[in-house]
């Protein structure tokens, strides 16, 4: 800014004044300064701002996997609506690992980030209630938990796994096999019982042994439905915890010599964009990504500018659809 100020021959309070846009520059004043901060590169130091605002204009995105390109659509449309209120994104993968979590949101408060949008791990609670106790504003994205108010926005999933399930039931399928994700995890206990509440409603009995839970990644369902399907009395339908999971489902049926959708259906979860353009393509429960990325932000922008007592949280969430395609 000194620099700025000497090859501008004004002040460096002024340069300062007329880079932050305050009215009490002229015009012509302000528009010498910019072309010469223009024609100098100068940027303006982060850090040094947020000294002396208390704010840095960044927020703390903390995903489970950014393999998965549902998270990566996620992340898009955070980065949206960030951009659309002047803040930048810092991101961090905690791979599913509470420590890992533990990691990043320390990283999150060393860079001092304004506010945090974290999809958590579930496995404990602490880090979410040291992130309540320190007082940085947070919203929880895409998963939440039933006993720790916090603000959070997810999607329906209890309806989704019953859209899922229920297609399948009208198909024809009674031997539905439910590959999810491990039940510690908010939408892969609430996809189940959807799954559930499906086979109720339509008088099928619920056989435990068709349902396996733990399956995040394709190789977990590649290795889960591989054993499934060597039964004997094997699934004539499989319904999984996400796209991924279905992926790795159907590399198994492909390998194991059956065909889709005629031997087994398959429903995957995310709608993710590689799902419409498989050989055979998916049918799949379909979740905004970009509208949850971009409502759980907007959310973290109203609780920084506002603050809430714990009667405010805000907790939304968003309707899902099934999209049919070829693997039913």
């Amino acid at each position: 800014m000194r620099d700025v100020a000497r090859a501008a021959g004004v002040s460096v309070n002024t340069v300062s004044r007329a880079l932050a846009g305050k009215p009490d520059v002229s015009p012509e004043t302000r528009a010498r300064v910019l072309k010469v901060a223009e024609r100098l590169g100068y940027r303006p130091n982060r850090l040094a701002r947020g000294l002396r605002s208390n704010k840095t204009g960044t927020i703390g995105v903390i995903v489970t996997d950014i393999a998965n390109p549902f998270f990566g659509a996620l992340v898009k449309g955070v980065q949206k609506a960030a951009r659309g209120h002047d803040y930048s994104i810092i991101l961090q993968d905690t791979d599913e690992d509470y420590e890992h979590e533990r990691e990043a949101i320390q990283v999150m408060l060393a860079e001092r980030v304004d506010g945090l949008l974290i999809t958590p791990v579930q496995t404990g609670t602490e880090t979410i209630e040291e992130l309540k106790k320190v007082g940085l504003p947070f919203v929880l994205l895409g998963r939440h938990f039933d006993d720790l108010e916090t603000d959070y926005v997810v999607t329906d999933d209890v309806e989704g796994g019953f859209l899922a399930t229920e297609h399948l039931i009208k198909l024809g399928h009674k031997r539905i096999a439910l590959i999810n994700g491990p039940l510690h995890i908010s939408s892969a206990r609430e996809r189940f019982q959807g799954y559930k509440k499906a086979l109720d409603r339509y008088g099928v009995e619920l056989d435990e042994s068709m349902v396996s839970t733990g399956a995040i990644t394709m190789d977990d369902g590649y290795r889960v439905s591989k054993s499934l399907l060597s039964r004997t009395n094997r699934p004539t339908a499989i319904f999984t915890y996400s796209d991924f999971v279905a992926f790795g489902v159907m590399r198994a049926v492909r390998e194991l010599g059956l065909r889709i959708p005629e031997d087994v259906a398959v429903v995957g979860y995310d709608d993710v964009g590689f799902s419409s353009c498989l050989e055979v393509p998916l049918t799949t429960v379909r979740i905004p990504k970009e509208k949850l990325g971009s409502k759980a932000m907007e959310s973290l922008i109203g609780k920084m500018s506002n603050g809430r007592e714990p009667a405010g949280f805000q907790k939304v969430k968003l309707p899902v659809k099934l999209v049919i395609r070829g693997t039913t």
